[in-house]
Parts: structure tokens; C-alpha cells; sequence
């Protein structure tokens, strides 16, 4: 994307959203990243881009347990490890084994998650796993971080001795304080270290009476450091020791390092694909911040904005706990430019810079703070024309300077330009200026350009109703109150309410009614009839509001009846059928009853036998046959739904048990109605087959 002036960006504070991001970046390079910031032209770059801002975004809000992206900048280790002959520190060791740790364990899970992240894929796509770095610092350094005792049988040795010979001086050094403390000899802190000896703190009166090597004394002269002599000659051991401690350290460290150049490449994509992440991550935690999504992107120019917000002012807002009111906007290939016009203070100018930054934002790879149904487009160009442009260097006027803008505009605009300019054809005469913002407007119209403009002109109002492609909108006003609502209404122009808050404000009746009458009167009743549209409006919208509120409780009472009585009809059968059952259980009782008062009269028991089995076995077959008719029905209807996926009308079908054929012109519910010869028939679907 181009802009014109070169400046558009730092217009619509572009500048203060790279600041915000900047504050969640962890490293400097990072940083230098997001101050690089800027529209990106390839447009397959560009998305990839929002598609990887966009799936970060997504496993933070939804606390997916991406691995922890912290690291140490290697940017001065790299560079080291480059120069010929170098050697790198313990520290900077640690710092590359803690990045290739932290990076294989970032490409085995986007290995993992690849189908889920595919953007986010891509960063670490050309990086692999290895754990060869890690295996041959851990040979050598330990955790903290030191070079370790065991990475050479020589250090192995110096250390041991080392050790032994300080335990041995320790022993003596402290033998001889003993004995001096008896003496009173030594001042209250006993010892100390001078040039990296230890020496006692002898009182200067005894300096002569101690046996060893004066070192120095204190400022005040009240303090002598002696080294005693029988400590000397094994503290030079120990001093030799050191060195051969350092020398082998160095050539240890200068070995891993010839062991890791041959990982150069592979330590330096590392460290770019942490740096890619971690600006990834600060765009997509902006993008949480401001409560942004990634649009749908159309080929063709649209910018279809739902609840969309400034993103600075939301922020600006939640601080001192104020709600932002929404905008939304729709431009496309019908409607490519719409007017804004109503009072100063109502939103015109905010509106036009939401639209400004949000397309900035979103060809620069950021997520904008819109809803999810909002759809937006890729411009070539962004032309705007906001705020003072009036120049001293060039010796140019606030008009001239817009002038020279619009000549640069008509001689550039294609049919992917955004062009956005505020307080449209002001800084002249209203008339005259007026009149070259109506053909300035025709012209951007002709040329297909796309664009907001605000202004007060009522010619320009009047002619946004005549150009096919250009419509009105206005900021609505409360007329009652004269307080701004801070919402866009398309479809007709606003009132400027200059009378009206002129009297709020309290100038005399008597001032206005002069004004007034110096207006041409067509005007001043083309103003008072959008004054008096826009109460007819705000009232027609409350009214809108209500019976779309009513509307939906009844909607909502419809739906609770109608679950009520879908509840009653289910209680109403089963409690039909529970007295069904009830009825057969009294009427099988009742003749159990017959059968027990016969079995008690009757001599010869083995009807009475007869009758009950009998009984029983009329019971048993209607269950059975009522289980047998359930199943029926419940193969019949699984038939059905296999032949209504197998039949359909034009299919050659034969009935069950005939050789006869016929085609199906239609069906309805479970029938067919199917033509044998010159016969229609209705089939039930259970009867066909296909041939």
C-alpha cells in the first residue's frame, strides 16, 4: 500500500499502535521488528502474516499450552561465533543451550499441531530437532554455568589439588590467627585480601613481632597486612594451580567452540524463528488487548466494518472506564464513497480515522478490532487529507496546500484507492470552494476511487444524493439534548444544528433571527427539514427498537407455550397409556379373581387349571404380538429411510415378488408414485426395489 502524504500513517497515529505493541515484545530484536512495521505489498506474505498473529492470538485466549517462548538474545553470540579464532564464555554457552532446548521443544509441538497451526508452522518449517548442541555443551558446562570438573582428566587433577592444598593453607592460616588472637595482635576483623592474597590485619605497633610478608596498610596507617611465611609458599602453589585451572578452562571452552561453528546456521535460524515468534506473540497479545479479530479478506474492494472501534480510543476509554460506541460502515462496488456530514464534535472526524487506521493496521499484518461478520479488502493506494496542512517552508495556505492534494489525488486515484479526507472542500469561500469540491467529487467518482469524506457543504450533501456510486450519511445528533451519539446512520445527510447550538450556548434570539434572515432561504429550510428528518428518525428508531424487543418476547413466549404443550401432549400419553395398563391389570385381576373363587367351588381342579393356563398364554401372546408390532414399525421406518436414499423420481424400481418394472415420477413422505407402462400406481417405498 502507498500512502500520500508520505506522513498518512503518523495522521491516523499509527505510530502510537506500534508503541502499544512494542511494550509486549521480550528481546531487542524483536523490538526492531515491530518498529519495522509498515503495509506489506506481496499480498501472500501478508496473510501469512495475520494468519500466524491470528492462531497465536488463538492459543493464548484459549490457553493452549504453547511451550514457553523465553530466551536470551544470541544476536552478539552469534556474531562471535562467527570471527575466526574466537572463543565463547561459559555464560554464552548456556545462553545456546537453553535456545536450541527451547526450540526443539517449540518445533515438536508445532510438528504436532501442524494441521491446527499451519501458519505458525511455517516459521519453524525449515528448522529440525537436535540435540548434538546440547550433548556437547552438557559435556562441559554444568547448570551454573561453570565448566565442569569431569570435561577433562587434567582439570580433574589441577581442581583436586586445588582443593587439597586451600584446605592446607586454610588449616594453617588459621592455626596462626589462633595464636596472635591470644596475643591481642590482630584488629576485630582478623583477616583480609590484598592483591588476591590472604593476609591478617595485624595493629601496627605489632607488625615487627608478626613473622611474614608485608603486603601494605590501611589509609590510616593503624592497620598492617601481613602475609604469614608459612602460609606463602603453598599459596603461590595454589596461585600456580589457578593458572593451570584458567589455562585448561580456556582450552576446554576453545574447543567446544570449534565443536559449535559447524552449527552456526543452525544457531542463527534458531534464534530468527524466537525472534519471528516472540513478534508474533506481541502483535497477537496487542490484538487480545484491543479485542481485534482477523476479518474475512474479499478479492474485490469492500470494507464491510461491524462494530468496529478505534483501537487507541478503546483503550483510552477502558482507563477511565468509558464505553466506545461502535461504528458500522459498508463500502463496495455499488457504493464506493460516502459523505458524513452533521454537527461539529459528533464523530465525523473519528469515524473517518477508524476507518483510516484499521485498514492501515490490517495491510501491515495486524488484527482490527471489529466483530467477526466484517469483511474488508487489500488497497493499493491510501490518499488522505486530514487536519491543517498548511505550510510555511513552501509559503502554501491551509486551501492551497489541499489543493495541490486533490490535483495529486485526481492524477493517481485508481480503482483499489482508499481516499480519505476530512472537512471536504473548506479553506476558501464556501461558495467557490463549494463549488470545486463538487467537481473534485464528480472526478473521484468517475475514476472509481473509494472513500469517506466529512463536511458541512450543503451542495456537496445535495450532490452525494444525485451521483450514482456516492451516498449520505450522517453522525446522529440528539435534537432534544444537542449531545453528540457518536453512531453512523447511512442513507441520508445531517444537519449542521448551527442555529441551534449557536441558542443553547445562549446568543441573543435576536442575533440568530438577523443571521437568519442573510441565509438564502432554500438553505435554511433544506437545513431545517434534516434537523427535523433526523428527530422523525431517532423517534422512528426507538419505535423500531421497541417492537423488535416486544417482538422477540413474544417470540420467546411463543416458543416456552409451545414447549408446554409439547410437555402436556407427552404427559397426556403416558398417562393414556398408564391407564391402559392400569385398565388391563384391573380387568386381569378380575378374572383372576373368577378363576380363584371357582378353583375354590369346583371339584374338579384341573379345569380351573386349563383356564389359567390359558390365561397366561392370551396374556403372553398380545405382549408378544405388541413387541412384534413395535419392531415392525421400527424396521419399516429404517426400510423406508434406506429406500428414500436409494429411490429417487427417474429411478427404475420393480415390486417385490414381480418381474414387472416402472419408473418413479415422484415421491411423497413413504409412497412412490412409479409408472408401470401406461399405469400410475402409489406404492409404498417398502414394496420396491431397484432393479
Amino acid at each position: 500500500m502507498d500512502f500520500y502524504p508520505v506522513d498518512t500513517a503518523q495522521q491516523f497515529e499509527f505510530d502510537k499502535v506500534i508503541n502499544y505493541i512494542l511494550v509486549h515484545c521480550r528481546c531487542q530484536p524483536s523490538r526492531e521488528l515491530v518498529k519495522q512495521i509498515k503495509p506489506v505489498k506481496n499480498t501472500e506474505r501478508l496473510l501469512l502474516l495475520l494468519q500466524q498473529t491470528n492462531e497465536y492470538k488463538i492459543t493464548l485466549e484459549h490457553r493452549i499450552p504453547f511451550p514457553d517462548t523465553t530466551f536470551t538474545d544470541l544476536s552478539k553470540v552469534i556474531a562471535l561465533l562467527h570471527i575466526q579464532g574466537s572463543v565463547l564464555t561459559a555464560e554464552q554457552f548456556c545462553m545456546i543451550r537453553s535456545v536450541s532446548d527451547t526450540v526443539n521443544t517449540i518445533i515438536a509441538f508445532l510438528n504436532e499441531k501442524q494441521k491446527q497451526f499451519p501458519a505458525l508452522y511455517v516459521l519453524v518449517a525449515k528448522l529440525y530437532i537436535t540435540s548434538d548442541i546440547i550433548h556437547k555443551i552438557n559435556a562441559i558446562i554444568d547448570i551454573q554455568p561453570e565448566v565442569k570438573s569431569s570435561a577433562s582428566k587434567e582439570l580433574t587433577f589441577v581442581r583436586n589439588e586445588l582443593s587439597s592444598k586451600r584446605r592446607e593453607s586454610d588449616r594453617r592460616f588459621r592455626s596462626f590467627v589462633n595464636d596472635l588472637k591470644k596475643l591481642g595482635w590482630l584488629r576485630d576483623n582478623e583477616e583480609n585480601f590484598y592483591n588476591g592474597r590472604r593476609v591478617l590485619s595485624v595493629l601496627a605497633e605489632h607488625k615487627r613481632d608478626v613473622k611474614g610478608l608485608v603486603h601494605g596498610s590501611s589509609d590510616t596507617g593503624k592497620t598492617t597486612f601481613i602475609e604469614p611465611y608459612s602460609t606463602i609458599e603453598i599459596n603461590n602453589e595454589i596461585a600456580e594451580l589457578e593458572q593451570q585451572e584458567k589455562r585448561e578452562i580456556f582450552r576446554l571452552l576453545r574447543q567446544l567452540t570449534e565443536q559449535t561453528k559447524p552449527y552456526y546456521n543452525l544457531i542463527k535460524n534458531y534464534q530468527e524463528a524466537l525472534v519471528q515468534i516472540d513478534f508474533t506473540r506481541a502483535k497477537a497479545l496487542f490484538s487480545i488487548e484491543i479485542s481485534a479479530i482477523l476479518p474475512q479478506i474479499e478479492k474485490q474492494p469492500v470494507i464491510r466494518l461491524k462494530q468496529a472501534r478505534h483501537p487507541l480510543l478503546y483503550l483510552q476509554n477502558i482507563q477511565v472506564n468509558k464505553t466506545t460506541v461502535p461504528l458500522n460502515i459498508h463500502i463496495n462496488t455499488q457504493n464506493r464513497i460516502i459523505v458524513i456530514s452533521g454537527p461539529n464534535a459528533g464523530g465525523k472526524s473519528i469515524t473517518l480515522k477508524t476507518v483510516g487506521l484499521l485498514q492501515i493496521m490490517l495491510q501491515s499484518g495486524l488484527l482490527v478490532s471489529v466483530s467477526e461478520d466484517s469483511t474488508m479488502s487489500l488497497f493499493q493506494q491510501l490518499y488522505s487529507d486530514i487536519g491543517d496542512s498548511q505550510s510555511i517552508e513552501h509559503e502554501l495556505s491551509t486551501y492551497s496546500s489541499r489543493l495541490l492534494k486533490m490535483k495529486y489525488f485526481l492524477e493517481h486515484v485508481t480503482r483499489r484507492t482508499l481516499v480519505l479526507i476530512d472537512e471536504f472542500g473548506t479553506g476558501s469561500d464556501p461558495e467557490l470552494g463549494g463549488a470545486i469540491a463538487e467537481v473534485l467529487l464528480e472526478e473521484l467518482t468517475a475514476k472509481k476511487a473509494f472513500g469517506l469524506i466529512t463536511t458541512h457543504y450543503t451542495n456537496i450533501k445535495l450532490l452525494a444524493e444525485k451521483l450514482t456510486g456516492v451516498q449520505n450519511a450522517c453522525m446522529i445528533f440528539d435534537a432534544e439534548t444537542l449531545q453528540p451519539q457518536y453512531e453512523l446512520q447511512v442513507g441520508r445527510p445531517g444537519s449542521s444544528y448551527t442555529f441551534e447550538v449557536a441558542q443553547k450556548i445562549g446568543l441573543p434570539v435576536s442575533i440568530l433571527n438577523r443571521a437568519k434572515k442573510k441565509i438564502k432561504t432554500d438553505k435554511l429550510k433544506l437545513n431545517t427539514m434534516l434537523g427535523t428528518l433526523q428527530k422523525e428518525k431517532q423517534k422512528l428508531s426507538l419505535l423500531q427498537q421497541h417492537h423488535i424487543e416486544q417482538e422477540k418476547k413474544a417470540t420467546e413466549a411463543l416458543k416456552i407455550y409451545q414447549n408446554f404443550i409439547q410437555k402436556l401432549e407427552k404427559k397426556t400419553t403416558q398417562n393414556r397409556e398408564k391407564q391402559e395398563e392400569h385398565n388391563k391389570l384391573l380387568e386381569l385381576g378380575r378374572r383372576l379373581n373368577i378363576l380363584s373363587e371357582e378353583w375354590e367351588k369346583s371339584k374338579v381342579k384341573k379345569e380351573v387349571i386349563q383356564k389359567f393356563v390359558s390365561l397366561m398364554t392370551s396374556e403372553k401372546k398380545k405382549k408378544l404380538e405388541k413387541k412384534s408390532a413395535e419392531s415392525r414399525a421400527k424396521n419399516k421406518e429404517k426400510v423406508i429411510a434406506k429406500k428414500l436414499q436409494e429411490i429417487k423420481p427417474g429411478s427404475i424400481v420393480r415390486l417385490f415378488n414381480s418381474k414387472q418394472t416402472g419408473e418413479v415420477i415422484e415421491i411423497k413422505r413413504n409412497k412412490a408414485k412409479v409408472m408401470f407402462g401406461d399405469i400410475k400406481s402409489i406404492v409404498s417405498l417398502e414394496n420396491l426395489e431397484l432393479t
